[in-house]
């Protein structure tokens, strides 16, 4: 029998494995090797036609002033910002105006991924007894990386686990989960806070407001993030827990080409400890380099404290865009096995059901090009075209062979 175009993706696939690549380069590599390909394994937000989202106007418009004012050789710096910068990155978190001298802010150079390094190196120094990180299974997989890094082990537990050891860092997503979608109630993040008891936890917020994004029309904006800060950040507030809160602007504004400084708040409810988190927090970051600000990381800085209004206007358009491809999936996947990852306790830019071993080829045999990990197939869901016709043929290829 003849080897089908499926197959041939598939061997391609293989060897490009075998030489190092990992799942999102390899899903990359073979789509552009298509004519035909629809890319469903970028992790980039697209439109309905598969164009990557525009890049912040906001930003640019801050980030060619800031080249601009960056002629002159010198070092340059946003400390001057420092308080109203705190200040509106609590406000856009929506953080009640009242806990906001429990909070610092640091902001490393190097996105969200820079947020999460730097938590845990502060978490390592201000709690030595730490062992290891604890994940949730199916987490981001640079965890792991950042917990050989920092010679620690990295721990895995159930989803939805409220994991108690006395020796972890505990790390929870604060929204959709990265690479499934998976939501936790606020049930769930209020038994998480209560079963810390006083030990540190990072919460990993990637996707602030994604989990409400379905009711941005009738909830508005502000309503959408509060009730996304009640869920996720605020019953560790209440419950006295020193955290972290990692926040990534880059899906939220649609930074991905710029890059911008990740955000890290940091909470101490100790007010006694304010001034050996403050020492830390400049150790942390000379080490690490993000004394030194990119450009691009100025230009944001102004931004959130100039024109915060219009980068909330622009995450307002990505919510809106993921919301019309949820409902897209959600109407063509009823009465599959793909219609429980759209349900209410699923969010965000990704699923990723499970799948047998012969989906790999006929899902490749259908020009379609997910990332490919042992038993799941990771769907970035606004990869769905607007053409319906087109859309409906997709859904029904994966929901042939994807289960929930």
């Amino acid at each position: 029998m003849k080897p089908s175009f499926g197959d041939a993706v598939q061997r391609t696939a293989e060897a490009l494995s075998a030489q190092g690549k990992d799942a999102n380069q390899i899903a990359k590599i073979v789509c552009d090797q298509d004519p035909e390909g629809y890319n469903y394994g970028i992790g980039i937000v697209v439109d309905g036609q598969g164009r990557p989202w525009p890049t912040s106007k906001t930003l640019l418009d801050h980030a060619r002033a800031e080249i601009g004012n960056s002629l002159l050789g010198e070092y340059m710096s946003t400390a001057s910002l420092a308080v109203p910068l705190k200040e509106a990155v609590l406000r856009w978190q929506r953080v009640p105006r009242e806990y906001w001298d429990r909070f610092s802010l640091l902001i490393p150079s190097d996105a969200g991924t820079g947020a999460v390094k730097t938590a845990v190196e502060m978490a390592l120094q201000l709690h030595p007894g730490l062992q290891a990180i604890g994940v949730e299974e199916l987490s981001w997989p640079a965890y792991k990386a950042i917990a050989r890094m920092s010679r620690i082990a990295c721990r895995e537990f159930p989803i939805g686990d409220a994991m108690d050891a006395p020796d972890l860092l505990r790390i929870y997503q604060a929204g959709p989960m990265n690479t499934t979608g998976r939501v936790q109630s606020r049930e769930t993040m209020s038994k998480r806070a209560a079963a810390a008891k006083g030990r540190p936890v990072l919460l990993d917020r990637a996707y602030s407001g994604f989990e409400y994004a379905r009711l941005l029309d009738s909830h508005g904006y502000d309503g959408i993030m509060t009730m996304s800060s009640n869920d996720q950040i605020r019953p560790f507030i209440e419950n006295d827990v020193p955290f972290w809160v990692s926040v990534s602007p880059t899906k939220s504004f649609g930074t991905f080409a710029l890059r911008p400084c990740g955000m890290l708040l940091v909470h101490h409810p100790d007010s006694s400890r304010a001034d050996e988190i403050g020492s830390l927090a400049n150790t942390v970051a000379r080490a690490r380099g993000s004394s030194f600000e990119h450009p691009v990381t100025r230009a944001f800085v102004s931004a959130l404290v100039h024109d915060l209004e219009r980068l909330e206007r622009e995450h307002a358009d990505i919510l809106r865009r993921v919301a019309a491809a949820e409902n897209a999936w959600k109407d063509r996947s009823a009465g599959t096995p793909l219609s429980e990852l759209f349900t209410d306790a699923y969010a965000g830019l990704f699923r990723n059901p499970r799948v047998a071993d012969e989906a790999q080829s006929a899902i490749y045999d259908a020009h379609l090009y997910p990332v490919f990990t042992p038993g799941r197939c990771r769907l970035n869901i606004t990869g769905l075209p607007e053409n319906e016709d087109i859309a409906s043929g997709h859904v029904a290829v994966f929901a042939r062979f994807c289960r929930g």
